[in-house]
């Protein structure tokens, strides 16, 4: 359909603003996704009408192939931005109807400046020492050869490093990991802020190869391996409700510390949050905020995981999703076990139920989850399903300017198309999540594109590019000290 810009609709106490795909209330404003706005836009320019699931599929994803769950879902994500209004009514077997009158306005011309989306209230996402870079990585990949845009380098890349928990006697061993992700969710992702992932640093830790003791040369090292300009270092110490938080602040070439000391922790996260956004200009979302991050079962998971005790782990994390069916970061712990163990049915029913909560719940992070099933469809052999989940983890990841997981999607779709025999769709995929991991300057990522294009030339018998790219996985590899190796060459 044909956007018109410079239009606002109003209803009842929201108003919707076309030009900056915003909807707007009193208390806050939310950015929606392409593909959920031009639903909202359809129903808004035929209030009152019946639309049928035919007519809605072709007008707004009339660019891909998908399934009519794909617009239940959007349905769904409507109806919770506009809650506590029920704008929305279901018509069986004949469609959806926009049910609230609307207003149409018209406003001056005004120049646009680019905004930022206010990410939803999230509970803490996740974190598996035993999984490494290399499984995460290697779940799966085709791209569509019109698929994502290229962004330009990041200007801000933060790592949080876990938290040093120096506190005697305390039982808040799920500090260490709680305290850095709900740190992490606050510094909201854009063009020019990216921020490393729990699962992502824990990757760069286990790469890393010194002393994790000392810190100074802790830092240096994540800056060797990986793109960050910002690396924050965390100690805590006092006692409950008498809280002192010690941090570290690390560029390439300077750093800065301080103290925070407060009776709750939620408030210490808020106050370093907001010194971290005046050095980056990150934009804060600091509504998931809570004085308890997660809980004692998970970080004892993550311990039994660390320790190969793979078993203890996935019962223990089974706990921890039964007792609390919204907690994410049990849930994603427990789908990465199971992609660990290869245990696709079990990674695709947990990746379901956790979806059909992260969508409730508005999840900022739900393409993480989105992405997982996919790559678990794959591994099971159900490509369809596995383009379907993917073309969600796409868009929703694209609006949350996450470059890692965008760069995740890419190779995803790169290896369907391997897997499908289209090796020319395969070659631009891995480009594209190539181009994502130059984009924060992630060397690890692109150590492992440049195998997957070694391979895959390997098999074209493409001995010049492939040659070409070997030589520049030398180069990174030496470059960052990473603890790889070279494929052999076919023949050598």
């Amino acid at each position: 359909m044909t956007i018109e810009h410079n239009i606002v609709y109003r209803m009842e106490g929201f108003t919707v603003n076309v030009t900056r795909r915003q909807i707007i209330t009193p208390q806050q404003t939310h950015n929606v996704r392409p593909k959920t706005f031009s639903l909202l836009l359809q129903f808004l320019e035929n209030p009152l009408q019946v639309l049928s699931k035919d007519l809605l599929l072709n007008k707004i994803w009339d660019d891909v192939a998908v399934e009519e769950q794909v617009l239940v879902q959007s349905i769904r994500e409507l109806r919770q931005l506009f809650a506590p209004l029920d704008v929305i009514q279901t018509h069986p077997r004949k469609g959806y109807a926009w049910v609230i009158p609307v207003e149409k306005l018209q406003l001056p011309v005004e120049p646009v400046a680019a905004q930022k989306p206010v990410t939803a209230p999230v509970k803490i996402p996740t974190a598996f020492i035993a999984l490494g870079v290399v499984a995460l990585l290697v779940l799966g990949v085709f791209a569509v050869k019109h698929y994502v845009k290229t962004e330009p380098v990041s200007d801000n890349v933060i790592t949080v490093l876990p938290v040093n928990n120096r506190m005697d006697g305390s039982n808040l061993s799920w500090v260490r990991l709680g305290m850095m992700d709900q740190l992490i969710q606050s510094l909201q992702l854009s063009p020019n802020v990216q921020v490393f992932d729990v699962p992502y640093v824990l990757n760069l830790l286990q790469l890393s190869a010194v002393d994790t003791n000392d810190r100074v040369q802790l830092a240096n090292r994540i800056f060797e391996i990986s793109g960050s300009s910002l690396v924050v270092d965390l100690e805590l110490s006092g006692y409950v409700n008498d809280y002192r938080l010690l941090y570290r602040l690390f560029t390439p070439t300077d750093q800065s510390s301080g103290v925070i000391m407060e009776n709750q922790l939620d408030k210490v996260v808020e106050k370093l949050a907001n010194i971290i956004a005046t050095k980056t200009d990150a934009r804060l979302d600091l509504s998931h905020l809570n004085a308890e991050f997660n809980s004692s079962l998970i970080a004892e998971a993550v311990e039994k995981a660390s320790q190969g005790q793979s078993a203890a782990a996935t019962a223990l994390l089974n706990t921890a999703v039964t007792i609390e069916p919204d907690n994410f970061l049990a849930y994603q712990l427990l789908i990465e076990s199971a992609h660990y163990q290869q245990d696709w049915p079990g990674a695709i029913s947990h990746a379901k139920k956790v979806i059909a909560v992260a969508e409730q719940h508005q999840f900022a992070r739900t393409y993480v989850f989105y992405y997982l099933l996919a790559s678990a469809e794959l591994a099971q052999g159900d490509v369809e399903q596995a383009r379907h989940y993917l073309f969600i983890a796409q868009e929703l990841a694209e609006d949350a300017f996450d470059s890692l997981y965008q760069a995740y999607v890419a190779s995803l779709w790169g290896d369907i198309a391997v897997k499908t025999g289209d090796l020319q769709a395969a070659e631009i995929s891995y480009q594209r999540a190539m181009k994502h991991y130059q984009a924060i300057a992630c060397p690890i990522g692109m150590v492992l594109v440049h195998r997957k294009l070694i391979e895959l030339y390997t098999s074209q018998k493409k001995n010049e590019l492939l040659l070409e790219h070997r030589s520049q996985l030398k180069q990174l590899i030496e470059k960052h000290k990473l603890p790889m190796e070279l494929p052999a060459l076919v023949g050598n």
